[in-house]
């Protein structure tokens, strides 16, 4: 794989079982429907134990299938994350390494999901020491963020606490909240004082000379101001 910033299976594992928590929380049961046509369902178990046990998926999702009708394995690989993908034959309960590489033939894929409701399982048998130290790397990285995400809103749970019990900050704030909130706001006299205050300010200005009344009647008449 390569890259610190691709989520790990495990990242898409944890995602799914939050998921399916949340339905469950719910109440939402899903219907169990087929695949699309032209689509194909896969099972990921991250352990072959869990095949043999009978155990439900880490993952499953419908991929679509080659023009020819087979598996492009890059696309299961690539939406889990995973280096390696092989698939698991029903019968043995054993890997199973495909003659294409990267690619299940048509054949291979009725073999595969026979009696299995037409679907195939599928794991990840090999991880190289690289994308091994990148995942935990990630790993790392994700959890040194959540600690400080949690450091820092804890600090600021307890400036706020502090604030709100040794001082008046807070409740002088949420006050003056309460008073603005009750204040009412009479617009049409502020609007009357507006005009009070332009008239005002035209007959000041005329006085003075500013204006000459013929050129401002002049102006209103043409234009509707009363500016020269």
């Amino acid at each position: 794989m390569g890259n610190v910033l691709v989520k790990s299976p495990q990242e898409h594992a944890s995602e799914t079982a939050r998921y399916a928590e949340r339905e469950f929380q719910l109440v939402i049961q899903r219907v169990p429907r087929k695949p699309a046509p032209g689509h194909i369902r896969v099972h990921f178990y991250s352990h072959l134990y869990q095949v043999y046990d009978g155990a439900p998926p880490d993952m499953t999702a419908d991929f679509p299938l080659c023009p020819r009708g087979g598996l492009d394995v890059n696309l299961v690989k690539g939406a889990w994350g995973l280096e390696t993908c092989t698939p698991v034959d029903p019968l043995r309960w054993k890997p199973v390494e495909p003659t294409h590489v990267n690619y299940l033939s048509p054949v291979a894929l009725r073999v595969l999901s026979e009696e299995q409701d037409g679907c195939i399982k599928v794991i990840e048998p090999f991880v190289s020491q690289t994308t091994l130290i990148q995942r935990q790397t990630r790993h790392a990285i994700l959890a040194t963020v959540t600690v400080l995400y949690v450091i820092c809103a804890r600090w600021l749970d307890l400036v706020y606490q502090c604030l709100e019990t040794d001082t008046t900050l807070i409740a002088h704030l949420r006050r003056s909240k309460r008073r603005l909130a009750a204040v009412t706001i009479d617009w049409e006299a502020v609007v009357t004082n507006i005009l009070l205050a332009a008239w005002g300010l035209l007959v000041y200005a005329y006085f003075n000379g500013n204006i000459a009344a013929n050129q401002r009647l002049h102006n209103w008449a043409r234009t509707g101001s009363l500016s020269l």
